[in-house]
């Protein structure tokens, strides 16, 4: 199977994830894409989850329900200390070697791409797929030059999957959440239903 990995932190999962998701898949003919769940990622320095870990990865797996080729990884959530993309592909590989699996990231990360651990054995065993999102564009490109091989940031390139503008954070919908504000039309309907059980992000803790 070709399985594409979104990857992130879902504080909450939210509708421009799914859209993107989805997108990726269909442009990409990819037989599944997984929602990969953070555990403590080596990305995202100095940022604290607001949601518990379990929390987080109920919730990626109610915003998948009834969304067809759709689905959640939860091995990084497994991990007692940080998780690094390419220990999850050597596991994935190893414990799966019939898929064959690709990195969905947007360009924010894809800037930061050539400080990821063992970044030249990471590319040699995965594809990447990039998205652009609102605020990063095609330029990125141009910082990756003489940091990663050009044939890379060629096959970079060849992989881009468009996106509409999708105006919707986790940021905002914490805020949003906090203030007793509606997020139907950010999140799935289960979602706002567990956040708002679990009185997630009340009290301004966004």
């Amino acid at each position: 199977m070709k399985i594409g990995l979104l990857g992130g932190s879902f504080d909450p999962p939210h509708n421009a994830h799914l859209a993107v998701a989805r997108v990726v898949r269909g442009a990409k003919a990819l037989d599944r894409v997984d929602l990969l769940v953070s555990g403590q990622s080596p990305h995202a320095e100095g940022k604290t989850n607001h949601a518990e870990m379990q929390q987080r990865l109920a919730m990626a797996r109610i915003a998948v329900e009834g969304q067809p080729g759709l689905g959640v990884e939860d091995w990084e959530t497994k991990q007692q200390a940080r998780s690094y993309s390419i220990e999850t592909i050597r596991h994935l590989q190893s414990a799966h070697p019939d898929n064959t699996y690709f990195f969905i990231v947007g360009g924010d990360m894809l800037a930061s791409l050539p400080t990821w651990r063992e970044v030249t054995e990471l590319l040699r065993r995965i594809e990447f797929i990039p998205v652009f999102r609102p605020g990063h564009t095609s330029e990125v490109f141009q910082t990756l030059k003489g940091k990663l091989p050009e044939g890379v940031i060629e096959n970079l390139k060849a992989n881009v999957v468009q996106m509409p503008l999708l105006p919707i954070s986790s940021t905002s919908i914490r805020a949003s959440a906090a203030a007793g504000e509606s997020i139907s039309q950010q999140v799935p309907p289960g979602v706002e239903a567990y956040i708002r059980a679990h009185r997630l992000y009340a009290g301004g803790n966004q």
